[in-house]
Parts: C-alpha cells; structure tokens; sequence
C-alpha cells in the first residue's frame, strides 16, 4: 500500500499540465511600424512547433524548449493588432495546452511634414518622411498624378492648381502590401502682393519694386509720395527723395470692380556724407575726402577749383566735374575758402553732397604739450537715459606755438566729428563734441567715444576710449545722496537717498567693486529692496560687505508691479574708509583775517577767498602724512607731514575759492606708503552770499 502510492505520486508528476508563456522584447509587446519584436518561450515540451506572428507569416519545425535566449525575430510591417500563436504539435495526448497566445501592438510612429505648411500654387514644397523603414527606398505619390519612386525621405514639389490633395508615402518603394502614411496637403490661390528691395532702403536709393501675382502684366502704380505711373510693367524701379512712411499701391490697368495692392514701406533718413581728412588745410598739402556710405563704386567729384582728372569711363558731367572711386586725394594751388560737391551712382543720384574746405597760407607748426579727453560729468563713463542730449566729450589741451589743431571724435569706431581750430601759446583750449547733433544717445546699451589728432601729426598722441552707457529708457532716477566720489567713514552707515521715478512701485539698489557689472545688469548682481521708496540705510551685513578704501559703485532702480525695470539712475562712486586719522576745522576766516561764522560742515560768506585753520590727529606713529584738499573736485593743495608721532595735534591752513554758486571741499589723508592709503576724510560746504 505504501509503495502503490508512491507510484501514483510520481505519475501524477509527470503528467500534470506544464505552465508556459510566451516572453517578448519588449516585455510590453508594444513596438513601432519597422521595429524588431524577438520572441521566446518559457517551457514546453515536444518539438514541430510553429510560431504565427499574426500578419500572415511564421516560423515552423521549431523547438519550444528555450532556456530564455530571444532567438526568434520579426518585424511588422503595418500598424494594428496581431495575435501572435505558438503551436505546438504532439504526438498522441498533449501534456501542454496546444496553443499560446499573445497580443501585439504595433504604433504608426512615420511621419510626414511639408515646409511651408499652407503652400500656394506654384510654390515649391520641401516634404520630409520621418523614422521610415526604407529612408532611401521611398514611392512618394503627391496626390495630383505625380509619383516618383527609388527616393530617399525629402523630396520636393510644387502643385499647378490650388485645392486639397493627398499625398502617400510607401515603404519598401510601394509595396502594396504596407500601409502608406499619408496627409492633407492644402494648396492655396496665391495673394496679390508688393514685394520690394532693399529691405531697408533710405532717401535716393533706388528701390526695385514687383507686383506679384498679378492677373495681367499692366499695372497702375502709385508710390505713395506723389508719384503715378499708368500702364506699366510689373517690375519698376523708384527714388523716395524725403525721408518716412508710405503708402505704395498697385491695381492691374483697366480693372476698377478689385481693391488694389497695398504695402507699407520705410524710407530711412540718407545716411550718406563727405568726409574730409581736414576741414583746414595749407596750400599744396594733401587733402583726402571719402564719399561715406556711397552706394556706388563711382563718384562724380567738383572740388571747386577747376581741377580735372582723367575719367574710368566716359560720362557726361558738369564743367570741372569728373569721375572718380569712393575716396579721392587732391591739394590746392591757391589759398581760399573752397566747395566740393559729389553726386552718387556716378552722377545717377539726383541729390548732390557738398563740403566746405578752407586753405590756409600759413604755414605756423604747432605742438601738443599737455591733452586730455573727458565725458562732460569729468569722467571716463557716464550713464544717460534714451534720447538724452546732456551727454557730451571733450578735449583739454595746451599747445606751444600758434597754429592749427585739427582732429576729429571717433564714436563707437566711425569717425563722426571733425574739428579745425587756431590754438595760440600757451592756451589751455576746450573742444567739445557739438551740441547738434549731439553724442548719439538713441540706442540703448554702451557707446564708446575717442579722438584722433591730425595736426599736428603725433604717432605718440593716443587717446583713452571713453564710454558711455544709455538706459532703454528715458526717464532716469534723480540720485540725491551721498555725492558722487564721496568718502564714507566705516563707523558712519551711509543714508542713499532719490527722487521717486515715473511708474515705479518699489525701488532696489545695488553694488558693484567694479563698474561693468552694473552696466551689463549681470545675472548675479545683488539688488536690495528699499522698503523706503526713496531713501535706503543699509543693514550691518550689507555695510560690511562693502569693499574698504577703494572704489565701490552703487546703482538704483525702479519696478513696477509687475517686476519690471521701468527707470534707473546713473552709477556713482563712492569709498568706505576706516578713518584713524582726524581732521578738526578751528577757524575759517577772510584773507584780512576777520573770522567768519561756520556752521557744522557748512560756511556762509560773501568773500571771494577763505583761509581754513585746522589740525590733523593720528592715533599711531607715521613717518609721512600728506593732506590733499579738493575744492570743486580739483586739487587745490596738498601738505606733507612728517614724522608725525602718536596722537600728536598737527596744525595746518590752506585758502580755497568761494564760488558763486558754492562748492564743496574735500580733506583727504594718505598714509604714505606703497600704495598710500586713504586713512581720513572731512568735508566743509561753502556758501556765497
């Protein structure tokens, strides 16, 4: 009995129902139009298997015994949904079910795109086909009777009439026994227009203009500024002679029931001139003058004397008038005030461009002793609003002899303005840039702006780029406090105060160690909010984190309630000390000795001098100490102290001007050494009465 049912365990064993499955890769069973799907099964027993992929192929006389390796693999051809069937076939009773069964889903994932998407009669169309199986082995049928076959996956065509078509794409050159991917393509009835060139043309340039799409070739055209043309060709050529917007219009000739064609064009100002090297020059000395933004390789030239030149090519020109490049060289035999005039296009243009020359007979030499340029705040840098006009540069300069200084401003790498001027022994001459036109300030971001001398002819006489930065607006913040330059003491939190911005809700301020981060509006630039809209005291973290003895730059600006910039103030300077050194005014008198009445920081009086007495404290042994004072920020004295000891009281005094309009002077001590270090700071306000 024992031993029976042990028997009847091991025969059960063998013939109960194996489980199986059948694994796919991807496990998901989902693939795309084109993709491998590999095939295996878990268990099985018996051979002869035959394994239907669901779209009509299969593999037969397969064994279904796999150990997990995918050794079977297929693609499918067409999107749907395949049963995919494993048969096994046994001899006499099955242990296994007969069959295994498993879903497959296969994606359209081909596509098809057309550039432009809305394609009108007669325009070529670029269709590219994406992920196909066969990319180079395309059968592409438009929809309207073309078909080309053996093409790769872009193609182009253009369509003859307008209406909606479709097109086709077969793998496998179209094989009909695949799925075709295919879209609407919409081909519309092309638009009458004006289309023109240059995209961008100014005053007197030639403007080619084309009525396209047009029913017939006559056309009535009317550009907008007066000028008609009736019955003409499609294709016309005009010259704006004013600068601005018009109206260009054009119907077919005879047809009153249709709207004519309109389009907009913008004539910029011209923007062409006559340079000259110099507007002064001696007799017999070489003058250059350029033909800038001349659109035409030939100019015809007068210089005003009756010189001729042998011409390129023959043109029928004015007495004394010939033609000649883009940059021309001539002197002059007699001394006198001379016109040269240039037409562009070698004579074509119907404007005419003059300058004025002036040759002098003298022969006086000049040289430059002393030159320096500025902006106009004193400074290498200056931040203005948009369409701002208080922007200017200027020359300082100290000649030996007397003579003729000529140069010209360089802005933003053009050279922009000339000047001619009679500098004498010995004179300290200002020239500044002209106030019309001013410093272009119309373009937001940074300019720059330099000189170049061209007499006296110095190689040495190389001038520093001076920048100047324009705000995309045209308001700007009113900066009230600290001064720009101020000293600030350590032990002394600074107060920034302004004036409130159109559209500003709230303010932010920032600082800088150095001056480009704020002109950039870098990324990382700290902006602390104010909650005083105008006025804002620093927290001892932000104080502290400001640079000591030496420059730091500080910026405000003003959002709106949205966090947009809507206003910013220009950039000052300013200078956190620690101080040690400590300047005491004791008495401020007249030059005859009266003493005046001071206020704290402040003097009232009509004299025109004063005399300042002071004493200077140093709370440690220095060998040097040297007191420089500013008086309306030019250096008026400088007082050396030496061997100064410890805490010893070092009287000084010094005469600065009394100014009708007031003026601030500076007290600043350096501590000698290498570099000197800014170690104290005092201030004194004058007033004139």
């Amino acid at each position: 009995m024992k031993k029976t049912l042990v028997l009847f365990f091991l025969l059960a064993a063998v013939v109960a129902p194996l489980r199986s499955a059948i694994v796919t890769s991807p496990s998901s069973g989902v693939v795309n139009v084109g993709q491998s799907l590999g095939m295996y099964v878990t268990c099985g027993m018996g051979s002869s298997c035959t394994l239907y992929w669901g779209d009509g192929s299969s593999v037969s006389g397969i064994d279904s015994q796999f150990t997990g390796s995918f050794t079977h693999f297929h693609i499918y051809r067409n999107p749907g949904a395949y049963q995919m069937r494993f048969h096994r076939s046994y001899g006499g009773t099955p242990t296994c079910p007969l069959d295994e069964y498993r879903t497959i889903t296969v994606l359209e994932n081909r596509t098809l795109t057309l550039d432009p998407a809305l394609p009108a009669v007669g325009q070529t169309v670029t269709f590219s086909a994406g992920n196909f199986i066969t990319p180079t082995d395309l059968a592409w049928d438009f929809g309207d009777g073309t078909r080309l076959s053996d093409q790769g996956s872009v193609v182009t065509h253009a369509y003859a009439r307008a209406g909606a078509y479709t097109l086709r794409v077969y793998d496998w050159n179209g094989n009909l026994k695949t799925t075709p991917v295919s879209t609407t393509v919409n081909v519309v009835i092309p638009v009458r227009q004006i289309v023109y060139t240059p995209e961008l043309p100014r005053v007197d340039q030639e403007v080619l203009f084309q009525a396209a799409n047009f029913r017939i070739a006559a056309i009535d055209w009317n550009f907008g500024d007066g000028t008609l043309l009736a019955n003409v060709s499609p294709a016309v050529a005009h010259r704006f002679q004013n600068p601005g917007t018009f109206t260009v219009s054009a119907i077919e000739h005879g047809y009153t029931n249709i709207a004519p064609a309109t389009r907009a064009i913008t004539i910029l100002p011209d923007n062409r001139s006559l340079s000259l090297s110099s507007p002064e020059v001696r007799v017999n000395e070489e003058l250059t003058v350029t033909a800038v933004n001349f659109r035409g390789p030939l100019v015809q030239w007068d210089f005003g004397d009756g010189s001729t030149a042998t011409a390129p090519v023959p043109v029928a020109a004015r007495p004394g008038a010939f033609p000649g490049p883009l940059i021309m060289t001539h002197s002059y035999a007699r001394a006198g005030n001379y016109k040269i005039t240039a037409r562009d296009e070698n004579g074509a243009s119907a404007k005419t461009f003059a300058a004025a020359v002036r040759v002098l007979g003298i022969s006086d030499s000049v040289a430059l002793e002393i030159a320096e340029i500025t902006l106009d705040n004193g400074k290498y840098y200056q931040v203005v609003p948009r369409n701002s006009k208080a922007v200017r540069a200027q020359l300082k300069m100290k000649m030996r002899g007397t003579g003729i200084v000529s140069g010209y401003w360089i802005v933003d790498g053009q050279p922009s303005y000339f000047f001619n001027e009679t500098a004498y022994q010995g004179q300290v001459k200002t020239i500044p840039t002209p106030e019309v036109p001013g410093l272009p300030t119309f373009d937001p971001g940074m300019h720059t702006i330099t000189l170049q001398l061209t007499r006296p002819a110095l190689d040495m006489a190389v001038f520093p780029t001076l920048r100047y930065f324009v705000l995309p607006y045209e308001n700007i913040i009113a900066l009230l406090g600290p001064n720009d330059g101020a000293v600030l003491k350590e032990d002394e939190a600074a107060s920034f105060s302004w004036e409130r911005a159109l559209g500003g809700s709230r303010y932010q301020i920032a600082f800088s160690g150095s001056l480009f981060p704020l002109l950039r509006a870098d990324a990382d630039l700290a902006w602390h909010e104010c909650p005083d809209q105008t006025r804002y005291a620093p927290d001892a973290e932000t104080w502290r984190a400001i640079g000591r003895d030496r420059w730091t730059y500080w910026q405000v600006r003003a959002v709106d309630s949205a966090g947009a910039v809507v206003a910013e103030s220009g950039i000052r300077e300013m200078k956190v000390i620690v101080p040690g050194a400590r300047i005491s005014i004791r008495r401020i008198s007249d030059m005859d000795g009266r003493d005046i009445a001071a206020g704290p920081g402040e003097v009232a009086s009509r004299a025109d001098w004063l005399l300042v007495h002071g004493t200077l404290t140093y709370p440690a042994a220095a060998e040097y100490l040297v007191l420089r004072v500013y008086a309306g920020g030019e250096l008026v004295d400088q007082l050396l102290f030496r061997d100064v000891r410890q805490g010893e009281e070092r009287a000084f005094e010094t005469s600065v001007a009394n100014p009708a309009g007031g003026s601030r002077v500076a007290f600043e001590v350096l501590k000698s050494s290498s570099p000197s270090v800014l170690v104290g700071y005092e201030e004194l306000r004058l007033r004139r009465e």
